[in-house]
């Protein structure tokens, strides 16, 4: 028993060790090389079709298009029979079209078809599925010391994030896997005392022109691991 204890202290000592003699951004770079070894992504021209089930409201199908190189995005959605389309162009300008025709202004009201919300999918769109990658982006704030920690079940290596004020106000933790540097999923606080927020595991991944995107996520509340709905990758196509 004493030989185990002493086996399993070195290995835990060992794992600390590791993790401290890594830094935050050795271990991003490590996973920003396993997720885009060609350093494409600043470049590509990305098309996802996704979609989105959640136990509380309708299932929806979303077409993305990602275009870094002309920051351009677009966003075709099919939720509840009707058809959804944003187009935001280099210059921050939206097009909004509802089953392919310009909204009414009775439409626009009632289901905000604004474009502040065409460009808060571009955000969205463009953070989730371009990380790690997009914390390379200005106003980052990543902390220093690599964590050793546990996500569903597992250890992992773990950076704590949070934003300048203009950029964001929540507390981002990620975490990777402690071979390959692959994100296995992340977490966000509002405010970390009360423990609000949620987290988002990420199962497998899908690859072209090397470039690995992972394939779905499943959103959790930290609170009470409620779930609250999972995006599914169906199709995924770097043209560019």
């Amino acid at each position: 028993m004493r030989r185990l204890t002493l086996i399993l202290c070195s290995i835990l000592c060992f794992n600390l060790a590791y993790a401290q003699d890594l830094t935050a951004i050795e271990l991003l770079n490590r996973s920003i090389a396993f997720h885009d070894p060609d350093g494409i992504w600043e470049d590509s021209r990305l098309e996802f079709v996704i979609e989105m089930e959640s136990p509380d409201i309708a299932a929806r199908t979303s077409k993305v298009t990602i275009d870094n190189e002309k920051g351009e995005f677009s966003l075709s959605m099919i939720l509840a029979g009707r058809v959804y389309d944003y187009k935001v162009d280099g210059l921050d300008s939206c097009e909004i079209k509802l089953d392919f025709q310009i909204p009414t202004q009775e439409e626009i009201d009632s289901l905000q078809l604004t474009a502040d919300r065409g460009r808060r999918w571009r955000d969205y769109y463009g953070y989730l599925y371009g990380l790690p990658m997009k914390l390379k982006d200005d106003g980052t704030i990543i902390d220093d010391q690599v964590t050793l920690t546990t996500f569903q079940g597992q250890e992992v290596l773990a950076l704590r994030v949070t934003y300048d004020e203009n950029v964001g106000k929540d507390i981002w933790y990620f975490y990777f896997h402690k071979e390959t540097y692959a994100m296995v999923g992340y977490r966000f606080y509002h405010d970390e005392s009360i423990n609000d927020g949620e987290y988002i595991t990420l199962t497998g991944i899908e690859v072209d022109k090397g470039l690995r995107i992972p394939k779905d996520r499943a959103w959790y509340t930290n609170k009470e691991d409620r779930l609250l709905g999972t995006d599914l990758m169906r199709a995924f196509k770097v043209s560019r």
